[in-house]
């Protein structure tokens, strides 16, 4: 989570995207160290079926990328940040939702999702909410639990909201976090 002050972003270019705004990876600086190692991208319709849809995707993407994550939190990450998205952007339901995953060579993976709407009222506090107790967890709240760290930064587009996962725990080895396989 970082603070309204510390929300500074550089953009990574990719390729154009089809209307012609450039697309890009928003990093938090100073959270995430390297360039991109690989990226993967789709873009979901906002009806009933983007948040399971976006899961699927994310856990196909992310098996596929042999990432150094643990997949099924990832995927219910990706999940929560596309029902924000849906829920709270305002989209007609045949509107079109971006999402991006991307692979830092340091193990470290940003998914982060786009919607049409600029701002972002009470993003402090949806994200420093806690259940209270019997209280059933939702949203942002879910994604910080299963390790996110979150933030947003509004775009010519709208805004992204992304979430940083760092890689899982494992014994040092001589290898490197990401493979350079072709």
């Amino acid at each position: 989570m970082t603070s309204p002050a510390e929300r500074l972003f550089r953009l990574f270019p990719q390729t154009p995207a089809l209307d012609g705004h450039q697309e890009g990876v928003a990093a938090v600086p100073g959270l995430v160290r390297g360039e991109p190692a690989w990226m993967g991208s789709w873009k979901f319709r906002a009806n009933p079926y983007a948040v399971e849809n976006a899961r699927s995707h994310t856990r196909m993407h992310l098996t596929l990328a042999n990432v150094c994550v643990d997949i099924e939190d990832a995927a219910r990450i990706g999940g929560v940040l596309m029902a924000n998205a849906v829920a709270h952007s305002g989209v007609p339901e045949y509107a079109q939702i971006p999402m991006q995953w991307v692979l830092f060579e340091t193990g470290e993976l940003v998914i982060q999702v786009q919607d049409s709407r600029r701002d972002f009222p009470g993003f402090d506090e949806a994200v420093t909410w806690e259940p209270a107790e019997g209280e059933k967890p939702r949203g942002l709240w879910i994604a910080r639990e299963l390790g996110a760290e979150l933030a947003f930064v509004p775009t010519e587009a709208g805004k992204i909201v992304q979430a940083l996962i760092k890689p899982l725990e494992v014994p040092a080895w001589d290898s490197p976090a990401v493979r350079h396989t072709p």
